[in-house]
């Protein structure tokens, strides 16, 4: 092991990070070693954070040691050198620590001559670059070896889960939706998940390889991130017992192992291995305390003797040498802040880097031997756009009503300046192979997650129609201000309401959106329309609001709403405010599918309300076509609401925009 010296930025404190646990099969007997007592690191470390803050708290201070951070991570840049010089895409951080991982520890991928592939699962996973890198090597190394993989995320699209909690990117995911997973709750929470719904993983067979790669938002409670993370921790562990196959690998993440809980854990675990390391890539800054443990040689029995002492001994022990790096390398960035020269920094990282290059075979991965197995492109999507770069910290920076209030006169004097496209009345055709998902079986349409169906969620706290900083400050503001457009109760899953049997689906129909008060409503009124306009009667369907809320397309339920008007219209116009759509010029009943009664009739199904709720019932791919259109009706909206109102709060004077 390299010792880290103390108060300097030398290459020999980023790299050789590395702690062994178990070596084939037994616990590495070794005498602690002559290093600072834990609780010594400990209290050095909280003192060298204090001082952190302390200057963070400064005026412009914040912003100059962030840079200063960044620019003594010696390998920062790493991701945009594989990408332009290396022929390696969507890379980031991750990327470089599971390439490092990778290439140090060519066991993993090592199976039985038996088996003809190689099968991965990645928990916590999202955006899906241990996926992209592992395919790159596999591509490399490993070009006649066939590859299957599955994995999980938070789900970037569930309307329950809080942007400030999760990735938002979704391409790899959106590319191969059937080979994610987000529980029966369709949240991605893998602390939800049941051991029926795991076991419901490996039907199929179990895994030569599983990664966690989780995390929490700590920032605000540094000192927490241990508790904090411990249940996502024990999670992960539990389902990769589950999934592994025998002799087969798990890397996982960790932070500090200060807490007895988390020894005993991870110890728990790790004596089903056998050969154990703790890992820190060069690619992970030196001033946090994230590590890896690479676990490789699963046996699903029950280890006879634990050796608990012995293991919680060299926990401890493995606990004080990372923390006595982490301790030395943020010693050494507090030294050098506003100190250390532009050719010192030069000198440092590009030796850092000259040994990165040579133990991550960079020159071999940039000329994969085969194709990616990802054979898809990765497309960026319209919401994108929304969420705006470090979304996390400015929606964090939205607590209270005072803060949002701020937030929304800020928003809406940018919006009303910006000047946007004007959208009137747009006709919409869909081609043959985009209506395909009509005929399939409910089987299918729920694999590729075309139809969700999971139990209701309490609150909208995300949408892939709207900002989601002035979605975090209207809730914060006024909740009661503004609805989904198909707002229903949770407990309203009974029969058609009167509202509906008291239409008349001929002519030029006005429909008062807020009368329908569920689901089974929506469902019902979708097959009337479509019944109506097969047999010509139906002219066209003005959609009105008659409450005094503001009503926006946040969910994607309502959004397939929409949708699928749109499959029965050739026309429609946003209006905003009372008038909320109008369809007009019906298609003939030769254009409409032929499946779609069928299939309207299927979301009301006792299979499907057995699972809950309907969250999607179209494909993204109509969702990403719509997306600007219900954009516009969402803005008019948000103008409208914003404009007409006066802002208060406890704390600030009343305040008209």
């Amino acid at each position: 092991m390299v010792a880290s010296p103390e108060n300097t930025l030398t290459a020999s404190a980023s790299v050789d990070r590395e702690y062994c646990i178990r070596s084939r099969g037994h616990w590495c007997d070794r005498s602690p070693s002559p290093s600072t007592p834990l609780d010594s690191i400990s209290v050095k470390l909280k003192g060298l954070k204090e001082q952190i803050g302390a200057i963070c708290a400064e005026s412009d201070s914040l912003r100059r040691w962030r840079l200063h951070t960044q620019t003594t991570h010696p390998l920062s840049a790493a991701p945009k050198i594989l990408r332009q010089q290396f022929n390696c895409n969507a890379t980031s951080q991750a990327y470089c620590k599971f390439l490092e991982i990778l290439v140090r520890y060519p066991r993993l991928l090592h199976i039985h001559p038996s088996c003809r592939c190689m099968r991965s699962f990645h928990l916590c996973e999202a955006p899906g670059h241990f996926i992209s890198v592992l395919d790159r090597f596999l591509c490399t190394f490993y070009s006649k070896m066939d590859w299957y993989w599955e994995a999980n995320s938070l789900n970037p699209h569930h309307e329950g889960t809080s942007a400030c909690d999760m990735l938002l990117a979704d391409e790899m995911i959106t590319g191969q939706l059937e080979r994610w997973h987000f529980g029966q709750d369709s949240s991605g929470d893998i602390t939800k998940w049941n051991d029926d719904y795991i076991t419901s993983l490996v039907n199929n067979g179990c895994f030569h390889l599983v990664t966690a790669d989780g995390s929490l938002y700590t920032q605000d409670a540094p000192g927490d991130q241990e508790s904090k993370t411990l249940p996502l921790l024990e999670s992960e562990l539990n389902i990769a017992l589950q999934l592994l196959a025998n002799g087969g690998s798990f890397i996982f993440k960790i932070y500090t192992l200060y807490m007895s809980k988390t020894r005993q854990l991870i110890s728990s675990v790790i004596s089903h291995f056998d050969d154990v390391y703790v890992f820190k890539p060069m690619s992970s800054k030196g001033g946090n305390s994230e590590r890896y443990l690479i676990c490789m040689g699963f046996s699903r029995n029950e280890p006879k003797n634990p050796y608990e002492v012995l293991s919680n001994s060299l926990l401890l022990d493995c606990e004080a040498y990372f923390s006595g790096l982490q301790s030395s390398f943020i010693r050494a960035n507090l030294d050098t802040f506003n100190t250390i020269t532009k050719a010192e920094i030069g000198n440092y990282r590009d030796c850092v880097f000259r040994e990165f290059h040579k133990r991550a075979l960079t020159s071999y991965i940039a000329n994969p031997l085969r194709a990616s197995h990802l054979n898809h492109e990765l497309l960026q999507h319209p919401w994108t756009d929304l969420f705006g770069q470090n979304y996390v910290e400015t929606l964090r920076q939205i607590c209270d009503e005072s803060s949002a209030i701020e937030f929304l006169k800020n928003f809406l004097r940018t919006d009303l300046m910006t000047e946007h496209e004007t959208i009137g009345t747009v006709e919409v055709e869909f081609a043959e192979d985009e209506l395909e998902f009509l005929e399939w079986p409910l089987e299918a349409l729920l694999n590729v997650k075309v139809i969700v169906a999971a139990p209701p969620i309490a609150q909208i706290v995300h949408s892939l129609f709207i900002p989601s900083g002035l979605l975090r400050s209207l809730r914060i503001w006024n909740s009661e201000a503004f609805v989904d457009l198909c707002c229903f109760s949770a407990s309203d899953v009974g029969g058609d309401s009167h509202y509906l049997q008291s239409l008349e689906f001929s002519g030029m129909m006005s429909v008062d959106a807020y009368q329908l008060r569920s689901q089974n409503d929506w469902c019902s009124f979708l097959r009337s329309i479509m019944e109506g306009v097969q047999k010509e009667k139906i002219s066209e369907v003005e959609l009105v609001w008659s409450a005094s809320s503001t009503p926006f397309v946040l969910s994607r339920f309502s959004a397939s709403v929409i949708a699928m008007l749109c499959v029965m219209f050739f026309q429609f116009r946003f209006g905003g405010q009372s008038v909320l759509a109008t369809f007009s010029k019906p298609n003939y009943s030769e254009d409409i599918p032929s499946n779609l009664e069928s299939y309207l009739c299927m979301l009301t199904s006792e299979a499907l309300s057995e699972r809950g709720c309907l969250h999607c019932f179209v494909p993204l791919c109509m969702l990403e076509m719509l997306h600007p259109y219900l954009l516009d009706l969402n803005r008019r909206q948000w103008q409208f609401l914003l404009s007409t109102q006066v802002f208060t709060s406890a704390t600030t004077d009343d305040m008209e925009i």
